[in-house]
């Protein structure tokens, strides 16, 4: 895992102009959310390790998230992207998903605060199944697909100038996705606002 890439987040969109800020943008994605006991033990282990490290940053525990893949980041949301990805979303088919975080990092980014994220191989094939998924039906729907090789699902809690060593972690996270969320970040602000969301019933 020594070449983590930090997947959609850290992507620039087409529809911004390089160097560009993002505050007051909007972003689509697809993701998962855990539930209120996982973002519990989230915060403690982010509260753990701030202290650990002398962590300056907070965790973003309101909008905690394994993003499944990124749609686009737009200056105005755009009224047929979210159709486009309403219709992406209704193509999936897929049993719930049991997710084991067993790790903690820092993904690196160049000149750039560094995510601090949990990771783990607990659910890997079937959250690259759901990746793939989506990226077709998007795809068929006329957005770009978005499928990355380098897929590495995580779940970011804070961002932080200090880079925290992979370590493992003494309890791992898990838990059962049941749902996955198409989701309107308006950038800046860390705000989620849920627009669809659909059953992983198998």
């Amino acid at each position: 895992m020594n070449q983590i890439s930090f997947d959609f987040e850290d992507r620039r969109s087409r529809r911004r102009r390089p160097g560009e800020n993002h505050s007051g943008g909007h972003r689509l994605f697809f993701a998962l959310c855990p539930p209120a006991a996982v973002e519990r033990q989230a915060a403690s282990i982010a509260d753990d390790y701030g202290k650990a490290f002398s962590l300056s940053a907070k965790p973003r525990l309101t909008t905690l998230h394994v993003t499944i893949i990124g749609i686009d980041d737009y200056e105005e949301l755009p009224e047929d992207a979210v159709f486009a990805a309403r219709q992406a979303g209704a193509t999936v088919e897929s049993a719930p998903i049991a997710i084991t975080f067993d790790r903690i990092m820092s993904f690196r980014r160049e000149g750039k605060a560094r995510p601090l994220v949990l990771y783990g191989e607990g659910g890997l094939r079937l959250l690259t199944r759901l990746h793939v998924q989506l990226g077709v039906g998007m795809h068929n729907a006329g957005l770009r697909h978005n499928i990355s090789r380098d897929f590495t699902p995580h779940m970011t809690l804070l961002y932080d100038r200090k880079t925290v060593p992979t370590a493992s972690l003494d309890t791992p996270v898990s838990w059962t996705a049941s749902e996955f969320l198409l989701i309107h970040s308006v950038l800046g602000k860390t705000e989620h606002r849920i627009i669809d969301r659909w059953p992983l019933l198998g």
